[in-house]
């Protein structure tokens, strides 16, 4: 898959092209990517996603509202592993004053030569939002052109939507996020160092800091799998500030990789999020910390013994 920083760069002559912000990648989202993957393959046309670098409101308000699920680069993963052929990753700023009018044409038109355009029921587009998929569906026969629009994807009696999936997230809910994402949720940022306490106690950690647009899981415990030269290894990852050893107020993302020895430092380890185990507790004593992390190993080969 090619990654291209705006439209201007997309050197195409037709397109089955799929809009909007698609943080998290959830099954909602996926249903736009197979629709486009499907007439890309039938038409043997290139199958391009169109996105944003930046949350568009974020840019609005100016400030970090909206904090992501998936970096760029994740993002950019998970649509090349899809089979995706382009990702174009636009800056908001280049294109937020452009009408709706505007939008399809020099975007959809001119630059992407779309055949085929796959958005969701609830898709706005052009200066202030002013664009819906009605009328993007309506213009766009004028060119051609064949504009299909996704209903709502429900789980349960769940409306699937990023929103929804951060609020999760930030609850520490991560069996019920994994539904809607249809995978764990995972980061996937540089090891650092750290001070090597967890060594000193025979439960050498990696830590990882979260960046400042990203989403915080709820502070505490977690189940995890890590991905390291392509082999998983269970986990017990502690997000927070590490209270029983530390004074520090800043939320970092340590994890024990259960039965790994070996050096990271440097390297982006990807960590998946499977179940909260517990909340983050301050212990009287390091002894007592060291036997409740043992107990936490033990806890989840337990769950992955139940669940895979």
């Amino acid at each position: 898959m090619k990654t291209l920083d705006n439209t201007k760069n997309v050197n195409i002559s037709a397109s089955a092209v799929a809009l909007g912000n698609f943080d998290g990648l959830h099954i909602g989202h996926i249903k736009l990517i197979d629709e486009i993957l499907y007439h890309s393959k039938r038409e043997n046309i290139p199958s391009v996603v169109w996105s944003f670098r930046q949350h568009p409101e974020n840019m609005i308000r100016g400030d970090i509202t909206v904090k992501r699920i998936t970096t760029l680069d994740e993002k950019a993963e998970l649509l090349s592993s899809k089979g995706v052929d382009y990702l174009v990753l636009e800056d908001f700023n280049a294109v937020r004053d452009l009408s709706p009018d505007e939008f399809i044409k020099n975007i959809l038109i001119d630059g992407l030569h779309a055949r085929l355009v796959v958005v969701g029921f609830n898709f706005r587009f052009g200066k202030n939002a002013a664009g819906t998929s009605e009328y993007l569906s309506n213009e766009l026969k004028k060119y051609g052109v064949t504009v299909k629009i996704i209903p709502p994807v429900i789980y349960g009696d769940t409306l699937v939507s990023s929103s929804v999936i951060r609020a999760l997230i930030e609850n520490g809910s991560m069996e019920q996020a994994a539904l809607l994402l249809g995978r764990p949720f995972f980061i996937s940022f540089p090891v650092i160092h750290g001070r090597a306490f967890g060594r000193t106690i025979g439960i050498p950690t990696i830590n990882q800091l979260f960046p400042d647009d990203h989403i915080v899981p709820e502070r505490g415990v977690y189940a995890t799998a890590c991905h390291i030269d392509g082999l998983p290894y269970l986990g017990v990852c502690n997000v927070g500030v590490r209270p029983t050893v530390s004074n520090a107020e800043t939320v970092t993302c340590e994890t024990h990789i259960i039965d790994f020895v070996g050096s990271l430092y440097g390297q982006n380890i990807r960590v998946e999020f499977y179940k909260k185990l517990r909340s983050e507790t301050k212990f009287s004593s390091v002894d007592k910390l060291q036997d409740q992390i043992k107990r936490d190993i033990e806890e989840t080969k337990s769950y992955y013994n139940l669940h895979f």
